[in-house]
C-alpha cells in the first residue's frame, strides 16, 4: 500500500473517530449536564408553562443516546407532582399531556432494554393520576399500560401489583381474583394481598 493511500485511510479513520466521539459521548454527555442544571432551577418556575419550557429544554437537546433516560426521569417527577394533594385535576392533564409527546415515541418503537419499564412508570402515573382526578380515561391508560408490562414479563411484580391495583379500582372481582392468585402463587407470604382479596 503507497503512502497516499495510507495517509487517506488515516483521515478517514480519524473523522470517523472524531464523528463517534461527538455523537457517542459529547452530545449525550451534554444532554445530561442540561439535564442536572434544569433540575437545580426548577424550583425557581413560576408557572406551570415556566416549568415546562425549563424541562424541554434537556428534553429537546438533540443526543442520539439519553433521551429514554430523560424522559423517565421527568416521569418519576411528574408523578411526584400529580401526588400531591394541591395539584389541580387542569394541572395534571396538562402535564400528562406534555408527558405523552415525549412519551409517544418511545412507547410507539416498543423495545429496548428499558421499556417494561417506561410502561410501569406509565402505568403508575396513570394510576396515580385516576387516583386524584376520578378520570376514567386515566384508569383504562394505567390498565393498558399495565397489561402490555404484564404481555412482556408475566411474573413482573410492578405489572402483577399494578394489574391488581386497577382490577380493584374497576371492580372487577374475576380479575382482581385471577391476579391475586398468581401474586400468591409466587410470593405466598404477600399479606398485602391477600388482605385485599379478603
Amino acid at each position: 500500500m503507497n503512502k497516499s493511500n495510507k495517509k487517506i485511510i488515516a483521515v478517514i479513520g480519524s473523522i470517523v473517530i472524531i464523528v463517534m466521539i461527538y455523537y457517542g459521548s459529547f452530545l449525550p454527555l451534554k444532554k445530561s449536564q442540561i439535564f442536572i442544571s434544569t433540575m437545580r432551577s426548577l424550583g425557581e418556575a413560576k408557572t406551570l408553562d415556566e416549568l415546562k419550557t425549563r424541562l424541554s429544554v434537556p428534553l429537546d437537546y438533540p443526543s442520539p443516546y439519553g433521551q429514554e433516560e430523560l424522559v423517565r426521569q421527568v416521569a418519576s417527577l411528574i408523578t411526584n407532582v400529580v401526588s400531591q394533594s394541591n395539584t389541580t385535576p387542569p394541572v395534571i392533564d396538562d402535564l400528562i399531556a406534555y408527558l405523552n409527546t415525549y412519551y409517544s415515541p418511545i412507547i410507539k418503537n416498543g423495545r429496548g432494554m428499558s421499556f417494561n419499564q417506561n410502561l410501569y412508570v406509565l402505568g403508575s402515573l396513570n394510576e396515580v393520576a385516576f387516583i386524584r382526578t376520578n378520570k376514567v380515561d386515566y384508569l383504562m391508560a394505567a390498565e393498558k399500560y399495565f397489561t402490555r408490562s404484564y404481555e412482556l414479563g408475566p411474573k413482573r411484580p410492578q405489572a402483577l401489583f399494578g394489574l391488581f391495583d386497577v382490577y380493584r379500582a374497576k371492580g372487577d372481582v374475576g380479575k382482581v381474583t385471577e391476579i391475586a392468585n398468581q401474586i400468591l402463587n409466587q410470593w405466598p407470604g404477600e399479606e398485602r394481598t391477600r388482605q385485599a382479596v379478603k
